[in-house]
């Protein structure tokens, strides 16, 4: 007993040190030394990123900004290692409830993370994507949800003075970087500096002072010598010495990648299952070219110019389709017959499009809702109502095309709006920029991805999770559960019956799968085989049938997020085995299997079973697990 009072002393002295007024609490905390500690460290995470808890409506925190003084960063790396020792301690010895227990693994998954990313990667001297992205993220939230008026001005003075601090911590301290992510970097630290300059000063000139008298256009005049001279030391003293090295290291790829994925993959794990599924998805879309072909009247139906024998054709599952003359080679000829029908089924495809940024926003706004009411009678899930949404097209200040996400509500504020802001281009943009654009965010490409980012994907995900999950697994989400959802739901939906199952909408969510296991596949290359982007944009062209936008972004995607880039197909594929083994778990319906899914928040995927379990009773299987 003498031996965990002192050590529970070691975090909660830490937790002091930045606990300051942060001290919250959200519902009834059991009174248990494991829910203590991850309760003690929540509001310790509050107050060392109030940016990110901001943004998971933390309403204090707007008026707030990190500070990495080399201090306070000191006695973070402390606190969350003796953070970790606590959790694997009562791991170890304590016997918890399921649910103590599920959030315990969490949090300790959580500080193994943040060690990871502080010891090892040490951002501040080495990532300039580490500062831009804090910086064009300062007032996103903050212009969004706060309103007019003095209070909004001062948080906004405060997050702005919290910038310039990180500028210059950044011209002092930052020393390299890797060429791909310190050029990304540069162009988004330029439009935030462009946007500081131009639409974001024109909006403060209308807001009223704060309490104190000041101003943010004052506050402002301050901020910009500072950004331009952190621009000034990456484009001219980090950019020319920058490692050309594409990837992250293979050791380093290899211990992220087991982190992410409770140790389910190893780099030539994740490789064979990325190309076992490309040739997978692959067939499938080739079966579902056909299944267009045939639903078009015949005197619509395009003509195809391949030559392919009878015994071709009915290998292929084409013997129905217009003869033409013999050819040699009949397997090969085959193939060919499939990938050039193929290639014309996503060719209609991409045809049906939108052209403005107005006809976009929309389309996707009638498709939530359409969504939303598709769930409901179709009874796949319980949707919470009101419906708190905001859609909009992707701020002026998130540089670049197509850039635009779910921004959720967390659980600080479950009731607030999710944003969400859909990809976009200006309309001004050339004509071969806007081709391309509409082509990958083509009609049926829409109407399958609003599964994966609406309903019954990323917004009913946190909006149910943010409500009913403890929030330590909310404010800690685990990668591939929330894009393993997200992806699996489009298929769900699909079954189901949205858009009446139409082929080439099945065919755009089968791209997307294809596109997944790209991603995978090109993220272990890259990092551990030496790709560049020659071999990278060669695969994604060649074997992943990438839309010209997607294929454009993929890059940037390996070179800023390799890790991520594996969630989406490593998630899927486990939740298509949960969902084959939900009856065996003791799921009566598809809505119960997905309610407690949604209900038990994002969960690593490996722990996910045991909430499953919990949720389904006590008669349920408990030896299920993700294969």
């Amino acid at each position: 007993m003498e031996r965990r009072q002192k050590r529970r002393g070691v975090w909660l002295a830490a937790v002091l040190l930045f606990s300051f007024s942060f001290s919250f609490r959200i519902g009834a905390a059991e009174s248990t030394e494991a829910a203590q500690l991850v309760q003690a460290y929540l509001d310790a995470w509050v107050a060392f990123y109030p940016s990110r808890a901001y943004a998971d409506g933390h309403a204090p925190s707007a008026a707030a900004f990190e500070d990495y003084a080399p201090e306070r960063l000191q006695a973070w790396i402390g606190h969350n290692t003796a953070v970790a020792s606590a959790a694997r301690r009562l791991l170890n010895e304590t016997e918890l409830a399921t649910s103590t227990a599920l959030d315990l693994q969490v949090l300790a998954q959580q500080v193994e993370a943040e060690l990871a990313h502080w010891q090892q990667q040490n951002p501040t001297q080495t990532q300039p994507q580490w500062y831009s992205e804090q910086i064009s993220q300062a007032l996103t939230h903050l212009l969004v949800r706060a309103a007019d008026g003095p209070v909004r001005s001062a948080a906004a003075i405060r997050r702005l003075e919290g910038v310039e601090m990180l500028c210059l911590l950044g011209t002092e301290t930052l020393q390299q970087g890797r060429l791909g992510p310190t050029r990304t970097a540069l162009r988004t630290l330029k439009g935030t500096q462009a946007f500081y300059n131009n639409e974001f000063a024109r909006m403060v000139a209308q807001w009223p002072a704060a309490a104190d008298g000041r101003t943010v256009s004052e506050t402002l005049t301050r901020v910009l010598p500072a950004l331009a001279a952190l621009i000034h030391h990456v484009e001219n003293a980090v950019l020319p010495e920058a490692s050309p090295q594409p990837g992250m290291g293979e050791a380093r790829y290899a211990a992220g990648l087991a982190r992410r994925t409770g140790g389910r993959y190893t780099p030539d794990s994740l490789r064979a299952v990325a190309l076992e599924e490309v040739r997978a998805a692959r067939a499938l879309m080739q079966r579902e070219a056909v299944r267009w072909y045939r639903s078009l009247p015949e005197a619509g139906r395009p003509a195809l110019s391949l030559s392919l024998t009878d015994q071709a054709a009915a290998a292929a599952g084409l013997a129905d389709l217009p003869a033409a003359e013999p050819s040699a080679g009949a397997g090969s000829a085959a193939e060919a017959r499939s990938e050039a029908l193929l290639a014309l089924a996503l060719e209609a495809m991409e045809q049906a499009r939108d052209t403005r940024g107005a006809e976009l926003l929309a389309s996707f706004t009638g498709l939530t809702f359409a969504a939303e009411r598709f769930v409901i009678a179709q009874d796949l899930a319980s949707v919470p109502q009101p419906t708190t949404l905001k859609i909009a097209l992707s701020p002026a200040h998130f540089s670049g095309a197509a850039v635009g996400g779910v921004y959720p509500s967390g659980p600080f504020d479950p009731d607030a709006d999710t944003l969400f802001y859909l990809p976009s281009v200006p309309d001004s943009a050339p004509e071969a920029v806007r081709e391309g654009f509409y082509r990958s965010f083509n009609t049926h490409f829409n109407t399958m991805i609003i599964a994966h980012e609406m309903f019954p994907g990323h917004y009913l995900q946190y909006k149910v999770a943010v409500a009913a999950a403890p929030p330590v697994r909310t404010l800690f989400p685990n990668g591939p559960y929330v894009e393993g959802w997200g992806t699996f739901v489009e298929e769900l939906m699909l079954d189901a019956g949205w858009a009446d199952n139409a082929p080439l909408t099945r065919l755009a969510h089968l791209r997307k799968r294809l596109e997944n296991a790209t991603r995978a596949y090109v993220s272990v290359q890259v990092n551990t085989a030496d790709w560049g982007e020659a071999e990278v944009l060669a695969f994604a062209r060649d074997e992943g049938l990438l839309a010209p936008q997607f294929a454009s972004n993929l890059w940037q995607r390996v070179l800023n997020s390799p890790l991520q880039l594996g969630d989406y197909m490593s998630g899927y594929l486990q939740f298509r085995q949960l969902y084959a083994d939900r009856e065996a778990m003791g799921f009566a319906t598809v809505r119960d299997w997905v309610d407690a899914i949604l209900r038990a928040g994002p969960l690593p995927l490996d722990l996910l079973p045991q909430a499953l379990a919990a949720a389904a009773g006590p008669e349920a299987t408990t030896d299920v697990r993700p294969r």
